[in-house]
C-alpha cells in the first residue's frame, strides 16, 4: 500500500469496550445516596425478625409490617434520582433520560431486595395457616415506591439539591394519608373478601406513575 493510499483510508473508531448504559453503572453507583434506604431495610429486616418475641406472627400484623416498609422505602428511594452535578452535565454524551432510567432501575432493584427479604423473613415467622397475599403486598409495595420517586422525578427537573428528594417524600406521605381515610376500601386485610377486587384497582394505579417518570425523565431544555 502507497503513502496516499494509507493517508486516504478512513480511519475507523475504536469500538467502545462497554456500552454507555453499562459504563454509567459504576459512576452512579457512587452518587447515589444509598443511606436512606440502608436504614429502612435494616430497620424493617429487624422489626420482621423481632416482633411477638417467642410468638408466630399474625399476618394482618405482618401485612402492616410490609405496608409500613414499603411507605417508607417508597420514602427513601427518593433521594436516589437527586443529581448535584446536574448543572455541570448538560453536555454529557449520554442523554438526562438515560442517566435517570438507570438510576431510577438500580434504587428499584435494591428496594425490591430490601422489601422481599423483609417479606421473607415475616413468612417464615407466620402463623401456621396463615396467608399473606404476597402478590398483592408486593403490588402495593411496587406503587408505594413509584409514587415517591414520580415526585422527586419532576421536582429534580428544577431544583437539583435534597430539597427535591423531599418533595417526592411529600407527595408520597399526603397520598398515602389520604387512602387511609378509606381504611378497608384501599387497605384491606388479608381475610377481606373484597382483595382481589381492590388489589384491581392497585393494578390499574400502576402505570400512572410510570407515565409521570417518563415525562419526567425527558432532557431538561
Amino acid at each position: 500500500m502507497t503513502t496516499r493510499e494509507t493517508q486516504s483510508s478512513p480511519t475507523r473508531p475504536v469500538p467502545a469496550p462497554f456500552p454507555p448504559v453499562l459504563a454509567l453503572l459504576r459512576p452512579l453507583a457512587r452518587a447515589i445516596d444509598w443511606l436512606p434506604i440502608a436504614v429502612v431495610a435494616l430497620l424493617a429486616v429487624s422489626l420482621a425478625a423481632v416482633m411477638s418475641p417467642g410468638n408466630t406472627v399474625d399476618p394482618r400484623l405482618g401485612l402492616l409490617l410490609l405496608r409500613t416498609t414499603a411507605v417508607l422505602l417508597g420514602a427513601a428511594a427518593t433521594f436516589a434520582l437527586v443529581d448535584a452535578m446536574t448543572a455541570n452535565t448538560g453536555s454529557a454524551p449520554v442523554p438526562r433520560w438515560v442517566r435517570q432510567w438507570t438510576r431510577t432501575l438500580m434504587v428499584g432493584v435494591a428496594v425490591a431486595a430490601s422489601w422481599g427479604v423483609t417479606c421473607a423473613v415475616v413468612a417464615i415467622r407466620l402463623t401456621p395457616g396463615g396467608v399473606l397475599h404476597f402478590s398483592g403486598a408486593a403490588l402495593e409495595a411496587g406503587v408505594c415506591a413509584l409514587v415517591g420517586l414520580a415526585g422527586a422525578a419532576i421536582a429534580v427537573r428544577r431544583h437539583p439539591g435534597r430539597q427535591a428528594a423531599l418533595a417526592g417524600v411529600l407527595v408520597q406521605l399526603v397520598l398515602y394519608a389520604g387512602t387511609q381515610i378509606t381504611g378497608d376500601l384501599a387497605w384491606p386485610m388479608p381475610d377481606s373478601s373484597e382483595w382481589d377486587a381492590i388489589h384491581r384497582w392497585w393494578l390499574a394505579a400502576l402505570p400512572m406513575p410510570l407515565l409521570v417518570l417518563a415525562g419526567a425523565h425527558r432532557d431538561t431544555r
